[in-house]
């Protein structure tokens, strides 16, 4: 399926893409260790590009969705999502992601709040498999932002985190289209049998959802969509798996890169999941 987008959000997307550049996350993990991709000057040219003045008002949703997408292709640190539309790194149940210099948190409040907070303690890094620079903190002295400018962050974050999704998705199929077309089994190509067929149609069934779900988000009038976000998470941790069965299960093959992106989605589904656990 192709999808039909404004010329101005194809412009900003390749300007978010380029600002993107030869940018690639580590692919080799560090296990057992605490790992964190933040990368300033990464941060740098996104915000250069314009994707930090997306979060004024709804209208410029399409924008967030444009950028965000391609911020989930690159498999880009996640805090270019939570710190542009939230303010400051997302804090669930003790721990924060991409926080270890951060000065306040944002905390998910019960009813689709959305509050500030200065760091009750100091941060501890806790290892974790992908590299979101997670630490574990307490938040006290929780500010509340105004509903009008909470409902506003969290539509912002939901399309985001959405698009970012679709990214991942979307690239994650693509790694194993190349390879079902490239890696010969039986004298044929892989995407020459039909299992592989139907999986990679399956995967591209759920993959053209999620990017729909992402351009739908542009509408949303309330704050969190929590069906949409569970559902997405969950899409796109299939897509990967079905990505992974593709080149065979191969697991934490790094020549691939597949393995980055299979830790993201299971990364990103866990956080979302958690965010609107917390906030409903």
């Amino acid at each position: 399926m192709r999808f039909e987008v404004a010329d101005e959000l194809t412009l900003f997307a390749e300007s978010v893409r380029a600002a993107i550049g030869g940018w690639q996350p580590p692919r080799e993990p560090e296990l057992g260790r605490w790992q964190d991709d933040r990368d300033d000057g990464l941060a740098a040219r996104v915000r250069a590009a314009g994707w930090s003045e997306l979060w004024s008002g709804k209208e410029l949703l399409g924008a967030v969705v444009a950028g965000g997408i391609e911020l989930g292709r690159a498999a880009a640190p996640v805090c270019l999502v939570d710190e542009a539309t939230l303010g400051a790194p997302l804090w669930v149940d003790g721990r924060a992601r991409h926080a270890r210099e951060a000065a306040s948190l944002a905390v998910p409040l019960s009813g689709g709040g959305l509050g500030l907070g200065p760091l009750a303690s100091e941060a501890r890094p806790e290892s974790a498999l992908d590299g979101n620079g997670t630490v574990l903190v307490d938040v006290t002295a929780i500010g509340q932002l105004e509903d009008v400018a909470a409902l506003s962050c969290w539509r912002a974050w939901n399309a985001a985190t959405l698009a970012y999704l679709a990214g991942l998705t979307d690239r994650a199929l693509a790694l194993a289209v190349e390879h079902a077309r490239t890696r010969e089994q039986f004298g044929a190509p892989l995407s020459a049998l039909p299992a592989i067929q139907s999986r990679l149609a399956d995967a591209a069934l759920a993959a053209d959802a999620v990017t729909l779900l992402a351009w739908a988000a542009c509408s949303n009038e309330g704050g969190l969509q929590e069906p949409e976000l569970r559902w997405a998470g969950f899409a796109c941790c299939d897509v990967a798996a079905a990505a992974q069965q593709v080149h065979g299960a191969l697991g934490f093959a790094l020549e691939t890169g597949l393995h980055v992106y299979y830790r993201r989605a299971r990364s990103v589904q866990a956080w979302a999941a958690a965010a609107c656990s917390a906030a409903y």
